[in-house]
C-alpha cells in the first residue's frame, strides 16, 4: 500500500505544471527567504520601549536568577515558565560580554534567535503539510506561515510563543511520522520530549505532549495487539499516572499559575461558549476570500465526479493535526489570567496554534480538491490560483504591518521629544501613558528621568493646584481621553485655556500605540503674535528680569510656532540698542529653540517650541537714557533678516522691539 501511494503521488506530481515534488525544497527555500526578510525588517520593532511587557519582565527574572542587581525589585517580575528565564540567563552574559548590558540588548539577541526558530518553523510546517497532503500542500503551508500577518506579528518578540509554536509543529510532525511504522517509536518519544519543552516555555501548552503519547500508544497497539482486558488495565493505570503527574505538576507551578489551572479544571475547561468563541476567532483570522476559493474548487471537483487521480491523503497525520488544533484551542480557552470576565481579551498569540492547524487543513483540502480535476488546463489554472492565494491576499496585509512597524511608536517619539526639549521634571499621566515613563515598562537607555503622577481625570484639581501643591510641570493626556473629557463644553475649554498646548502626538503618521496631547500646566507671561517671514510666529515670551539694570543679565524665554515648515535654518539675534541708535551695545545669537530643533525641523503647526533661557548681559557702563531690546531672525548662510508683521499684517521692519527700559541718572 505504501509503494502504491508513492507511485500515485509521483504520477500526480508529474501532472502538475510546476512539478512540486521535484521543486519542493527550492520553492520552500525561496518562501523562507522572503518570510525571513519581512521579519528582519521589523524584528527590532519598538525598542528600546517594550510594547510586549513580558519581554522586560522576563529580563528582570533573568537578572534575579543570576543574582544581579535589580533597581525596581522582583515584585515587578512575576513568575514565568522556566525555559524563558533560562534563555535570558544565556542571552544576558552574551550581550554583557560585548559591552551591551541593557535590557534591549539581551531582548534583541533573543529576537534574532527567534528568527532562526521562525525559519525552522516554516520548514517543519512545510514538511507537515507535505506529510498530510503532498508537496503542493507543503508549499502552500510554508507560504501561509511566511506571509500571514498574525504569524508575523506574534513571532517577532522574545516571548514564549515565538519558541513554542515552531516546537509544537515539530512535535506534531514527529508524531505523524511515528504513526507510519512501529520502527519509528523513537520519533514518538522525541515528540513527547518536545511537548515537555513546550510546556516549560508556555504552561498552557501541556497538551503538546498528546501527539507523541498518542503515536506511541498506537505503535504499541499495532505491535502487540493486546486484548481488551489488558487495554482496560493499562488505560486505568495510565489514567491514574496522568492524574498523579498532573497533580505533581500543578503543585510545582508558581502560585498564580496554580490558581489559573485550578479555575480551568473546575469550570473554564468545560465552558463550551468559550471554546466555540476561540474557534470562531481562529477561523476569522483566515482571509475572508478563502471560502469562495474553497467553494470554487468544490464545485469544480463535483463537476468532474472523479477521484481517481487524487493525491494520497495521510489520514493519521490529518487526524493528529486536527486533534492538536482542537486540544490546544480547548486548553487555551480555559486559561483566563485576567479573571472570569476576561473572555474577550483573546489575543492572536492565543489563537495561533489553532490558526496554523486550520491553515494546514485548508492547504490539504485544497490540494485534494485540485487533484480531483482531470482537465490539465483547468488544473493548472487552479494551481496558479492556489499559489497566488498567500501572495495576493495575505502578503499585502503583512506588508502594511511591516510598514507600520517600521515607524517608531508614540512612546519612543514622546520620550525622544521630551529628552531633547525639557529637563527632568514631574509629569501628570493617565494609565495609558504611565507605562511610557515607568522604568519597569520602558527600560530606555540614556533617558531623562521624569517623576509621574497617575490620574483618572486631570480636572479633579485646577492646574494651579497641580503646580503649587504637587510641583507638576507637564500633563500627557491620551488622545481618546482628551476627546472624551475635553469636548466642546465651555467649562472644559476654559480648563484647557489655563494650560499651554505643547504638542499633539497624534497622526499623521499613523502609529500603533495611542496618541497623546502634551500640555504645560501654565501659559507664557506675555502672549504675542509676531510673524517672521511666511512661516514662523513668536507666540509669547517670559521675562525673567522685569527691571533690568546696568551689569545685570537680561534673562528671557521665547515661545515659537511654525504654521508651515520653514525652507531654511534661521538664527536668532537679541540686540541691546539705544533709543535712537541701531548699533548694538550688547548682543546674543543662537538657535531660536533647543539645539536639537533647527527651524527646518519645525513641521507640526500646533507645536509650541520653547527656547532655552537666553541671557543678554547688559554693560556695566550704560549711560543714562532709554534703551531697547530688539529681536529678529536671519538666514544662517546669507545673513539676510526675515521681515516682520504683526497679527493684522502691518509691517514691523526686520527687528521687533521686545522690551524698552530706561537707565536713570544717578
Amino acid at each position: 500500500m505504501h509503494l502504491k501511494a508513492i507511485r500515485r503521488a509521483a504520477a500526480n506530481a508529474r501532472a502538475l505544471s510546476l512539478q512540486p515534488e521535484r521543486h519542493f525544497w527550492p520553492i520552500v527555500g525561496l518562501i523562507i527567504l522572503a518570510g525571513l526578510l519581512l521579519r528582519l525588517l521589523v524584528h527590532d520593532f519598538g525598542l528600546p520601549w517594550f510594547e510586549e511587557i513580558d519581554e522586560l519582565r522576563i529580563w528582570f527574572l533573568g537578572r534575579i536568577a543570576r543574582d544581579m542587581p535589580v533597581v525596581t525589585g522582583p515584585k515587578y517580575a512575576p513568575d514565568y515558565p522556566p525555559l524563558n528565564v533560562w534563555l535570558q540567563q544565556l542571552a544576558q552574559p552574551f550581550a554583557e560580554a560585548q559591552g551591551r548590558p541593557l535590557a534591549m540588548d539581551a531582548v534583541l539577541d533573543l529576537r534574532r534567535l527567534m528568527l532562526v526558530f521562525n525559519a525552522l518553523g516554516m520548514v517543519w510546517f512545510a514538511m507537515l503539510g507535505r506529510r498530510c497532503g503532498g508537496a503542493l500542500a507543503g508549499i502552500l503551508a510554508a507560504a501561509l506561515w511566511a506571509f500571514d500577518v498574525d504569524v508575523l506579528e506574534v513571532m517577532i518578540y522574545a516571548i514564549g510563543e515565538s519558541l513554542v509554536i515552531p516546537l509544537l509543529v515539530l512535535s506534531v510532525l514527529l508524531a505523524a511520522h511515528a504513526l507510519e511504522s512501529p520502527r519509528r517509536w523513537r520519533l514518538a518519544l522525541a515528540s513527547i520530549a518536545l511537548g515537555v519543552l513546550c510546556f516549560l516555555a508556555e504552561y498552557r501548552l501541556l497538551v503538546a505532549v498528546i501527539p507523541g503519547v498518542a503515536a506511541l500508544l498506537w505503535q504499541a497497539w499495532r505491535r502487540y495487539r493486546p486484548g481488551w482486558r489488558l487495554v482496560l488495565l493499562l488505560g486505568g493505570a495510565g489514567l491514574v499516572s496522568g492524574v498523579t503527574a498532573a497533580i505533581l505538576i500543578l503543585e510545582r507551578l508558581p502560585p498564580r499559575f496554580q490558581i489559573h489551572a485550578q479555575e480551568a479544571l473546575r469550570s473554564y475547561l468545560w465552558d463550551m461558549d468559550a471554546f466555540f468563541l476561540f474557534l470562531e476567532r481562529s477561523v476569522r483570522l483566515i482571509h475572508p476570500l478563502t471560502l469562495p476559493l474553497v467553494l470554487l474548487l468544490v464545485l469544480l471537483a463535483l463537476r468532474e465526479r472523479s477521484a481517481r487521480t487524487a493525491t494520497p491523503l495521510s489520514i493519521p497525520a490529518v487526524l493528529a493535526v486536527a486533534a492538536i488544533m482542537f486540544l490546544t484551542t480547548w486548553a487555551s480557552s480555559s486559561i483566563r489570567p485576567y479573571g472570569q470576565d476576561s473572555l474577550e481579551r483573546i489575543w492572536s498569540r492565543h489563537l495561533l496554534p489553532a490558526t496554523l492547524m486550520l491553515y494546514l487543513l485548508l492547504a490539504t483540502a485544497l490540494v485534494q480538491l485540485l487533484s480531483i480535476l482531470r482537465q490539465p488546463h483547468l488544473r493548472r489554472l487552479m494551481q496558479v490560483l492556489l499559489l497566488a492565494y498567500p501572495l495576493l491576499l495575505l502578503l499585502p496585509t503583512t506588508l502594511r504591518l511591516v510598514q507600520d512597524y517600521r515607524v517608531p511608536p508614540w512612546p519612543v517619539i514622546v520620550r525622544d521629544w521630551l529628552d531633547d526639549h525639557v529637563e527632568s521634571s514631574k509629569i501628570l499621566v493617565y494609565e495609558a501613558t504611565e507605562r511610557w515613563f515607568n522604568p519597569v515598562r520602558t527600560r530606555m537607555p540614556q533617558r531623562v528621568w521624569y517623576d509621574w503622577w497617575t490620574v483618572d481625570d486631570i480636572r479633579d484639581k485646577p492646574p494651579a493646584t497641580w503646580m503649587g501643591d504637587y510641583h507638576i510641570t507637564w500633563a500627557l493626556i491620551p488622545a481618546a481621553i482628551h476627546a472624551q473629557q475635553f469636548g466642546d463644553s465651555a467649562e472644559s475649554q476654559a480648563y484647557l485655556d489655563q494650560m499651554l498646548l505643547i504638542r499633539e502626538f497624534t497622526p499623521p503618521p499613523v502609529r500603533r500605540d495611542t496618541g497623546a496631547f502634551l500640555y504645560r500646566l501654565w501659559r507664557m507671561q506675555h502672549e504675542t503674535d509676531i510673524r517672521f517671514g511666511d512661516h514662523i510666529r513668536l507666540t509669547g515670551y517670559d521675562l525673567h528680569s522685569p527691571h533690568p539694570r546696568p551689569g545685570d543679565d537680561l534673562d528671557l524665554t521665547l515661545y515659537w510656532n511654525a504654521t508651515t515648515t520653514p525652507p531654511e535654518n534661521y538664527s536668532l539675534f537679541l540686540h541691546l540698542v539705544g533709543d535712537d541708535d541701531p548699533r548694538p551695545l550688547a548682543q546674543v545669537d543662537g538657535n531660536p529653540a533647543v539645539p536639537a530643533r533647527l527651524t527646518q525641523t519645525w513641521d507640526r503647526p500646533e507645536e509650541t517650541l520653547i527656547s532655552p533661557r537666553f541671557s543678554l548681559p547688559l554693560p556695566d557702563d550704560l549711560p543714562p537714557g532709554d534703551y531697547r531690546v530688539m529681536l529678529g531672525l536671519y538666514n544662517v548662510e546669507t545673513g539676510e533678516r526675515l521681515p516682520l508683521r504683526d497679527a493684522s499684517g502691518a509691517p514691523l521692519g526686520d527687528a521687533w522691539e521686545l522690551l524698552r527700559f530706561g537707565v536713570p541718572d544717578q
